[in-house]
């Protein structure tokens, strides 16, 4: 009877590592490119801006905002880090990075709402909406790892995008600090 039972629980052990090195990894990102397919297109957009960042002041194409030196650091100078900005916490349990800039896309004349709510790719888990006092965005959210999520924001700006680019461990954490950083954002 032991006999059977060591048997079957080495069969049922090599049949889960069978099955699970079978089953395909979950993308790190939404990936789709919007000119192939607009109609299904998810942006996934990890866009190193050409921002620059001088005494709390981050700026790009178009834009500037406001990020305190006491809770975000640039990052924009190390070519392999995914984000320019990363937010300073005391907690080694959640992390987040971002990066704004301005996409001249029209995407097929969708506004930025449309964007997420066509957004139709088994990698988005959830999407939402986030209101600054001058300017509406609307996000996508995806698993990137684990332990760490990916979010992309859009906000209509006169015919183009302001993007926002996020990766958080805990993104209701930092929420309100989100909201704190692009509620500071002036268009030029």
């Amino acid at each position: 009877m032991k006999k059977h039972r060591i048997t079957a629980a080495i069969a049922a052990s090599a049949l889960l590592f069978t099955l699970g090195s079978c089953m395909e990894k979950k993308p790190a990102s939404p990936l789709e490119s919007t000119t192939e397919s607009t109609s299904k297109a998810v942006i996934y957009t990890n866009v190193r801006s050409n921002a620059s960042y001088e005494n709390g002041t981050y700026s790009g194409e178009g834009f500037s905002l406001y990020a305190d030196p006491k809770i975000w650091k640039f990052n924009g100078s190390q070519a392999d880090a995914p984000c320019d900005l990363e937010m300073i916490t005391d907690r080694d349990f959640v992390t987040c990075g971002l990066s704004v800039y301005t996409d001249n896309d029209d995407h097929g004349g969708k506004s930025a709402q449309e964007i997420v709510a066509s957004a139709d790719s088994e990698a988005v888990i959830s999407t939402g909406s986030l209101a600054t006092a001058s300017l509406n965005f609307y996000y996508y959210e995806w698993e990137i790892d684990e332990n760490t999520h990916g979010r992309t924001y859009f906000s209509d700006i006169d015919g183009r995008y302001l993007c926002v680019y996020a990766e958080s461990t805990n993104f209701g954490y930092v929420d309100g600090k989100i909201v704190d950083l692009l509620g500071s954002i002036k268009l030029a």
